[in-house]
């Protein structure tokens, strides 16, 4: 009998608890849901500033990466780089990291450029970067910079590759498409 009554007693509680907390979820679910109701909906004006951002950004993206492509071209990192008294060996390190340092710079803009152009602008600065390492390994480390400085205007992509043109040209037609 003592059983019985333990038993009963104990599903009448467990039902009373189940109620309960039954009815504070629902509770709990009308608030939340008041609160949503409550919210701003985003409206078709907000999704075209939404939009025209996109496509601000996007438009920032390629100048900039325009300018980082131009920023690496031996003739306008050269003047910005060098500095008197360097050597060769001294000279190709900072371009390489002068090089490394724009790239991390814009490291975000891939966000907004298409793959196709990202991994151009990657290809045309590795391409910039092994000629410059190309060049001052065929001088001595201890000859002075203007000698790889010299090549490096003289010589630039004579094989008739231009990853810098290339790149710049796929940037434009890209853009256009915008």
């Amino acid at each position: 009998m003592d059983i019985l009554f333990c038993s009963l007693l104990s599903a009448v509680i467990i039902i009373l608890i189940y109620w309960t907390i039954r009815s504070v979820h629902r509770q709990t679910q009308q608030q939340i849901n008041a609160i949503v109701e409550k919210l701003p909906r985003p409206s078709e004006k907000a999704t075209a500033t939404a939009s025209t951002n996109l496509s601000a950004y996007q438009l920032q993206a390629y100048e900039r990466m325009t300018l980082f492509i131009e920023r690496i071209r031996p003739a306008n990192l050269l003047p910005r780089t060098m500095q008197a008294g360097q050597n060769v060996q001294q000279l190709q390190a900072a371009l390489l990291q002068t090089i490394r340092e724009e790239y991390e710079h814009n490291l975000t803009q891939q966000l907004y450029i298409s793959d196709l152009a990202w991994e151009s602008c990657k290809a045309t600065k590795e391409n910039i970067a092994r000629g410059i390492i190309r060049t001052a390994s065929a001088l001595k480390p201890d000859e002075p910079a203007t000698l790889l400085a010299q090549q490096l205007l003289t010589t630039g992509f004579n094989n008739g590759n231009d990853p810098i043109g290339q790149t710049l040209k796929l940037l434009k037609q890209e853009l256009q498409k915008i």
